[in-house]
This record gives C-alpha cells, sequence and structure tokens, in this order.
C-alpha cells in the first residue's frame, strides 16, 4: 500500500476538528439508530404509550424490552469474538426492521405480535452497546471520545424517550395511524437506515486489527477515519498509542484484568443504576400523577419533561470534551439530589396533597430531568474507558445488565403517592452520596489515552 506522509498540526478550531474527525462518528451512527429505537422502547416500557390503543400493556409485555436486552448484552459478549463488529452492527439493525415491521401490525396480529418486537428490539440493542461504547474507544481520538461515546449512546437514547412522550402525548386518534404503529414504522425505518449506514461507514478497530497483527490494515482504518485520507503525523502517533495500549494489556493476566476491573465496574454499576432509577417507571407515574392533578390532560408537562432531559443529555454530550466529565457530573448530581429531596418532602404520609405542593413537585422534577440528563452524559465515556481490553465487553455487559435489573426490579412496585415519597427520598439520598463519591472516586480522563484513562480506574482511590 502506499503512503503519503503529511506533516499534521492540531488544528485550534473546533469545527476543523470536528471536519476532521467526523468519519468516527460516522462510523458509530447505525448503533445511534439503534439506540435511538431502544429510547423509544423503553419509553414505551415505563408508561409512554397511548391510552386510546386498544392493547392494554401486561406486566410481561412491560419487561419484554428489557428480558431481551439482558439476553443480547449476554449473547453479545459471546459472539463478538466471532464476527466483525460490522456484521454485529447490521445483524441488530435486521432486528430492529423486523420488530418494527411486527410492532407495526401489532394491533392486528396481537400482543404475540407486540411482544416478539419488543424482544427483538431489545436484543439488537442488548448485541450492539457493549461492542459499540468499545468501539467509541477505539474508534476515535482521545481530544473527541467524549462527545461522540456519550452522543452514540446516551444522547440517542433519550432522543428516542423523546420522540417516543411527543407522539403518545400529542397523538390524535382520529389518525389512521395509532401511536404503536407510527412506532413500528420509525423502528423499520430505523432499522433500515442503520443497515445501510453500517454497510457504508462501519470501520473495524484498528486496535482489534493490530492485536491480530494487520498492522497494515490498521494504518488503513486509521486513514478512514479522518479527513483527509492520508497518513498523517498523527495518524503515526495513534498508531503507535494503540500498540502501546495493546502491549500493556497483554501484559495482564486473566486474574489481574479483573483485579483491575473490579473497582471500575463496582463504581459504574452504581452509577447507572442511579441512571435507571432516574427514568424509572415510578418517575413517570410521578409526572403523570402531578400533571393531570394541576394541568389536566394538557401534553405539555410530558414534551416539557422530555424536552429538558434531551437538553441535559446534549449539553453534557457537548461539553465532555471542554469541561470535562467530572464537571457535569458532579453539577448534575447535586442539583438532582436537592430537587429529588424537595420533591419528595411535598409527598407525605397523608392520603391528600395539596395542589400547591403538586404543582411545586412537578417543576421539581423537571429541572431533575434535565440536571439527570446533563449528569450521567459521562457514564457513557467511563464505560468506554475503564476496563481491561481484554474483558471490557464483559464488564461494560454486566453493567447494562445491572441498570436493566433495576429497571425490572422497579416495574414490581405498587405506585402510590406514598411510594413516591419514599422513592424520592431514598433517589435524593443516593444521589447525594454519588456526587460524594464521583468527587472522592471518579476520576477526570478528558484528552487521556485509552491507556492513561484504564490507569486511572485501576484502584479506588
Amino acid at each position: 500500500m502506499s503512503k503519503r506522509y503529511l506533516l499534521y498540526h492540531n488544528p485550534d478550531s473546533c469545527c476543523i476538528r470536528d471536519t476532521r474527525n467526523q468519519p468516527q462518528a460516522n462510523a458509530l451512527g447505525a448503533a445511534a439508530l439503534i439506540f435511538l429505537s431502544g429510547g423509544m422502547n423503553l419509553a414505551w416500557s415505563i408508561g409512554f404509550y397511548s391510552q386510546t390503543d386498544e392493547l392494554t400493556p401486561s406486566m410481561h409485555l412491560r419487561s419484554s424490552w428489557f428480558i431481551g436486552a439482558i439476553i443480547g448484552a449476554s449473547l453479545g459478549v459471546l459472539v463478538h469474538k466471532h464476527l466483525t463488529y460490522k456484521l454485529l452492527t447490521q445483524l441488530s439493525c435486521l432486528l430492529v426492521l423486523i420488530g418494527g415491521v411486527l410492532f407495526a401490525v401489532g394491533q392486528s396480529g396481537g400482543e404475540a405480535a407486540v411482544l416478539a418486537a419488543r424482544y427483538l428490539n431489545g436484543l439488537a440493542n442488548g448485541l450492539v452497546l457493549p461492542s459499540t461504547l468499545v468501539m467509541a474507544g477505539e474508534l476515535t481520538v482521545c481530544y473527541k471520545r467524549g462527545n461522540i461515546a456519550s452522543s452514540i449512546e446516551q444522547m440517542s437514547s433519550t432522543l428516542g424517550i423523546f420522540m417516543q412522550i411527543v407522539v403518545s402525548a400529542s397523538w390524535d386518534m382520529d389518525y389512521d395511524l395509532t401511536v404503536d404503529q407510527l412506532q413500528g414504522v420509525l423502528c423499520a425505518l430505523y432499522g433500515f437506515i442503520a443497515f445501510c449506514l453500517a454497510t457504508r461507514f462501519s470501520v473495524e478497530s484498528p486496535v482489534r486489527l493490530l492485536a491480530h497483527g494487520e498492522e497494515e490494515l490498521a494504518i488503513d482504518a486509521l486513514i478512514r477515519l479522518q479527513n483527509p485520507r492520508a497518513v498523517t503525523k498523527e495518524t503515526n502517533e495513534q498508531l503507535t498509542e494503540h500498540s502501546s495500549y495493546i502491549a500493556h494489556n497483554k501484559s495482564l493476566s486473566l486474574t489481574g484484568a479483573w483485579c483491575q476491573a473490579l473497582p471500575a465496574l463496582l463504581r459504574l454499576c452504581l452509577l447507572r443504576a442511579l441512571y435507571a432509577m432516574s427514568t424509572s417507571i415510578l418517575v413517570i407515574y410521578t409526572l403523570t400523577f402531578t400533571s393531570t392533578s394541576v394541568y389536566g390532560s394538557s401534553s405539555g408537562p410530558y414534551i416539557l419533561f422530555g424536552l429538558l432531559r434531551v437538553a441535559g443529555s446534549f449539553s453534557g454530550a457537548f461539553v465532555q470534551d471542554t469541561l470535562g466529565r467530572k464537571l457535569t457530573q458532579l453539577i448534575g448530581f447535586m442539583v438532582c439530589s436537592g430537587a429529588a429531596l424537595g420533591l419528595a418532602s411535598r409527598f407525605s404520609a397523608e392520603d391528600f396533597v395539596r395542589l400547591s405542593d403538586l404543582r411545586m413537585a412537578l417543576w421539581l422534577l423537571l429541572i431533575f430531568q434535565f440536571f439527570a440528563g446533563l449528569g450521567f452524559a459521562p457514564s457513557s465515556v467511563y464505560l468506554t474507558e475503564a476496563f481491561p481490553l481484554s474483558i471490557k465487553r464483559i464488564c461494560i455487559a454486566i453493567v447494562y445488565i445491572m441498570e436493566l435489573s433495576v429497571h425490572l426490579a422497579i416495574c414490581e412496585v405498587d405506585l402510590s403517592v406514598h411510594v413516591d415519597g419514599i422513592y424520592f427520598s431514598g433517589l435524593g439520598i443516593f444521589m447525594l452520596l454519588g456526587f460524594m463519591f464521583s468527587h472522592w472516586y471518579l476520576p477526570e480522563t478528558k484528552f487521556l489515552t485509552l491507556r492513561q484513562a484504564q490507569e486511572k480506574f485501576r484502584d479506588f482511590s
């Protein structure tokens, strides 16, 4: 392969940086659409479905997406060595497409078709999430890793939740399509577009290619991940750093890798458990109860709820490589803690809650959502950086399964105002503990290479 060597100076303009590194985001674009469809299904599971549709969700139907995602994450760990990322993504895209079609015909096909659709979409999301977060770390340059990783996973999923909120809250029952049918059509469309993106833009990880001794292919992959496509000074620096990253991880035994991963695994399991609690079915019950009591059938509070969560996620993703991971998380957790405790104080053990307290609880919940989006934006980035290479996918899958299990556990809780007060009291205390925990035990990894970031997570200090 002929090589052209160009001297590359790190550009001062963020626009030039974005243009130069756009192929890195493009390579992960298919996964973003899969997570977008997953966000819509997650929102459906926690209560954002049309009350006018004929199908009333059973507990099994609500839980099916989470169960499918758990199965998918487990399978993804097993098959990633036998499938390239491109093939794995294409398989997941087809599952999303088929699931969307089944969901669109669910009204005529009955609950069995909807159930199958939700299992398939959950399976697709679970299959691709661990590998996508690994790839987000390996395909991107260190000064864009935070923005890209958070945008691909957190922002895409949150945008899917927002879209489902909008269609479920404002869709007219006189339209020919029901809310569920529209969701099915959108998911099928996402699956098709994602398949095209995966076919056109997917790039194999240069880290994986180097680990298999394919240096020429690794260089070619690095060239395809930048504009213009040429071997530059930065390309050679990345190649050297990837080689050092592989050598560092090869020196770890399996036992050593797990010992090094354990501190990070515990931290991120706690972090993503809080993330699940911030978007659980109890949160949506509180939104519905307070909004209906204060504003009647208005869809405004629901749309504002979703919009603020998207705005928080977008803001968090945007500043991951400027303000950094730690500061955004600390700001988000600090405000969320206060908002959750204030919200809990509005619900007493008495059966009657005053209208003024309900109005205040609603606005505190909306504030909570913006800062939750901001505070949890770094969690995707930490997952790309924290674990040793040999067990990274397994660790990410464990964290994801923990998050889904929290959702499943909360789905079993009885929904009531009294439970709301207890729940938000606990959530506020946990967010406060999370704030202190993040301050002491979660490192700042902005601008660090994967090898340097991994070293930051290796112990409990």
